[in-house]
């Protein structure tokens, strides 16, 4: 399922990395942030048949390792079980014969049906939900979500303008709706969101980074800069409180030295992005396009082709492929 809402994306994503590698703190841990900030999906991930199942595994392999190990016992990644999609299919199915009686609830049955696909049915629960609360924003996202998903675009178009003009408090909302400004190329009106959420939490590295990267869309690079360096040490004192991988903000950063001419410093922050992820290939794109401008035409090649190994479909990297191989031809 995809979310119009980065805070709700990132956060189940790490749950099921977590998940895949058999991690039941860091899964725990994530659980406790959706569990406050978003019930209604907690609700679901909780009592999915596959997250109590691994849940209960890894208690059981804890505890019979620990009987061999003593103290030094630690959980192994990549010995979780397999996905069982069937599973939490029928899991959430079985959810759906409770009869939902306020708005939450309305919204949790209608995230049901988006993810088994039955959006018609989803639709209907997120404007039941909106009948006890016109305004509630998670389900503005999640119909405006359903209807792009239906295809029917100026209907979602006119959900996210409701959604950009609510006067929302909440940190997590605010984000939510600089994010849905973004999609909709409203920059200006998204950085005063974020500067406004920022006034609630100051620290906020989530923040930062939104913020940081809607300076660039602005082409305001140095204060990208300066904005996500300010993210990337927020998240350094907080990473389990970020929802977005910590190369995300140095690529980001990356693409803001280069728009300025800093590409020795730009390279630098590339390599640190795939430092921590060497399989967050847009990094290998840009390299090679600093590499490229410095006629460096056999280095650049091997980092446009990283990049097609991961993601063979982006057309600007396969012309860019393309427009060095024929320089080293000739």
């Amino acid at each position: 399922m995809e979310f119009n809402d980065p805070a709700l994306e990132h956060l189940v994503n790490k749950i099921t990395v977590a998940l895949n590698e058999n991690n039941k703190e860091d899964a725990a841990y994530y659980m406790d942030i959706i569990i406050e900030k978003y019930p209604e999906v907690a609700n679901i991930l909780m009592n999915s048949i596959e997250f109590q199942n691994i849940m209960a595994q890894n208690e059981e392999e804890e505890g019979a390792e620990a009987s061999d190990e003593g103290d030094d016992f630690a959980i192994k990644p990549g010995s979780g079980m397999e996905i069982d999609e069937e599973k939490i299919i029928n899991d959430m199915n079985a959810m759906l014969d409770v009869e939902p009686t306020n708005a939450q609830e309305f919204i949790q049955k209608g995230t049901v049906l988006t993810v088994t696909e039955e959006y018609e049915k989803a639709l209907e629960c997120f404007n039941k939900a909106l009948e006890f609360d016109e305004n509630k924003l998670s389900a503005l996202i999640s119909k405006g979500n359903v209807l792009e998903l239906m295809e029917r675009y100026d209907e979602a178009s006119e959900v996210y303008e409701e959604v950009m003009n609510l006067d929302v408090e909440e940190v997590y909302d605010l984000m939510s709706q600089g994010y849905i400004l973004e999609g909709s190329q409203r920059f200006e009106e998204a950085l005063k969101t974020y500067d406004k959420a920022l006034k609630k939490e100051r620290n906020n590295a989530n923040i930062l980074f939104l913020k940081g990267s809607c300076h660039i869309k602005l082409k305001q690079y140095p204060k990208a800069i300066n904005t996500l360096e300010e993210a990337i040490e927020k998240y350094s004192n907080n990473p389990y409180e970020t929802i977005f991988e910590l190369e995300n903000a140095y690529h980001n950063k990356g693409v803001a030295l280069h728009a300025i001419g800093e590409d020795d410093d730009a390279l630098e922050a590339f390599s640190l992005a795939l430092g921590l992820n060497p399989e967050y290939y847009y990094s290998y794109y840009e390299i090679g396009i600093i590499q490229e401008d410095r006629e460096k035409y056999e280095s650049a090649l091997k980092n446009y082709e990283k990049f097609l190994e991961y993601d063979n479909t982006d057309s600007e990297v396969v012309e860019a492929k393309e427009r060095v191989e024929k320089i080293l031809k000739e």
